[in-house]
């Protein structure tokens, strides 16, 4: 049993809050556990310089300076950008961005802005679940506008951690779903899992980030935290889908 009576396979408590924000083109609430994480998408009516076809998606993402104890600094540093890419190569995997144009074919950018609130672990998980509610909120709105000439959307986009944490009765190490900032601290290794909803060409695996933080891991334990990902991705997935149901 974990620290927090979670069974191995288990997630956090969750829930997402569409239209959080009431200005924004599209908005959700993600709280995970302790974290908390606002993400809002806007359009930009140009796309990169360098791009040559379609359109564009990118993120950025910052913790508050009162999410974490002590401080934190507002400039989001080397971590905040690398994980603001995680986020922008994860959003545009589930969009084609060749549909990513206006009516009159031009490019069209939608920018996903993650802001952490409060941070217990998974804060960039949770960014890309919450994110994806928020891009799709946009995208239905900007269609419906009839400013963007079709729905680009591929698949929906989520994300979990999964790990591997020390038995303290000395047995291995067990793959556990979902860990908040007690276990990534002390997790003998950390793998964040992102993945689009569906099966074949539409579905499948986008990004696995592992890192053996105190210790090696094989490709037994590695399958084990794939599979626990895997279920737990299921369930954010359903989990976008009523968000977006009940979305106003």
């Amino acid at each position: 049993m974990r620290h927090d009576d979670r069974a191995f396979d288990q997630l956090r408590p969750f829930t997402i809050e569409p239209g959080f924000i009431g200005k924004a083109l599209g908005s959700a609430l993600i709280a995970t556990g302790g974290t908390r994480v606002i993400c809002t998408a806007s359009l930009e009516e140009r796309a990169p310089a360098w791009l040559r076809n379609g359109g564009w998606v990118t993120a950025e993402y910052v913790m508050l300076p009162g999410a974490t104890t002590p401080r934190g600094r507002r400039d989001p540093g080397g971590r905040g950008k690398e994980i603001q890419r995680l986020i922008g190569r994860s959003l545009r995997a589930a969009v084609d961005l060749r549909a990513l144009v206006g009516p009159e074919g031009e490019a069209l950018s939608l920018v996903c802005d993650c802001d952490v609130i409060e941070a217990d672990g998974g804060t960039r998980t949770a960014a890309i679940t919450g994110g994806f509610v928020a891009l799709r909120l946009a995208v239905q709105r900007l269609v419906h506008e009839g400013r963007l000439a079709a729905d680009p959307v591929r698949a929906a986009v989520a994300a979990v951690s999964v790990g591997l944490l020390r038995d303290p009765a000395g047995g291995e190490p067990r793959a556990v779903l979902d860990l908040d900032y007690p276990e990534d601290s002390t997790a003998v290794v950390d793998l964040n899992v992102v993945a689009l909803e569906g099966g074949g060409a539409d579905g499948g695996l986008v990004e696995v980030q592992g890192t053996g933080e105190s210790g090696s891991f094989s490709r037994a334990q590695l399958n084990a935290m794939l599979d626990l990902a895997e279920a737990g991705i299921a369930t954010l997935h359903r989990a976008q889908r009523e968000a977006l149901a009940g979305a106003r």
